[in-house]
């Protein structure tokens, strides 16, 4: 048996669901109702299998999800967590998430600087640099957005 990418299997299954997609509808309900099923199978044999797994070797666990048609299937049942983003590239995304409310008072904010384990430091300018409710605006918007987007933080700090 050859070894096939993720690639080409999922190329393979399209091709299946594009033949289904022509059935009619008490067909393709069948099919549905069959591929259910036969996934319910394969989740409970994987979430199994891990158990067992984790139980006698991490190491074997974590290698066998190095392979991209594990990686894949675990990913597709929901049996692994997809990689979060980098630290910094979530912050970021928080800071667009305030920022729209911030430039309505003409006011923004940077991110100064992560610092490891958990803090982040930011500034904000414009208008909201000096308003006298900069303070709420930190911890009641941009801390708790930055906290939402990135758990491991439990520091916001503004500097000026």
């Amino acid at each position: 048996m050859t070894q096939e990418t993720l690639e080409e299997l999922v190329t393979e299954i399209s091709r299946f669901e594009a033949i289904i997609a022509e059935w009619e509808e008490t067909q393709r309900g069948v099919a549905a109702g069959f591929k259910r099923a036969i996934e319910a199978l394969h989740k409970e044999a994987l979430t199994r299998l891990i158990k067992s797994v984790k139980q006698e070797s991490m190491p074997a666990l974590r290698n066998a999800v190095r392979d991209e048609v594990v990686y894949g299937v675990l990913l597709y049942h929901e049996l692994i967590k997809p990689p979060a983003p980098p630290l910094s590239q979530r912050i970021q995304e928080a800071l667009e998430q305030v920022r729209p409310g911030l430039k309505s008072h003409n006011g923004d904010v940077q991110l100064v600087a992560i610092k490891p384990p958990d803090t982040v430091e930011v500034k904000l300018t414009g208008a909201c640099g000096h308003c006298p409710a900069s303070n709420l605006t930190l911890s009641q918007s941009i801390e708790q957005t930055i906290k939402t987007y990135c758990p491991e933080i439990t520091n916001v700090i503004a500097v000026h």
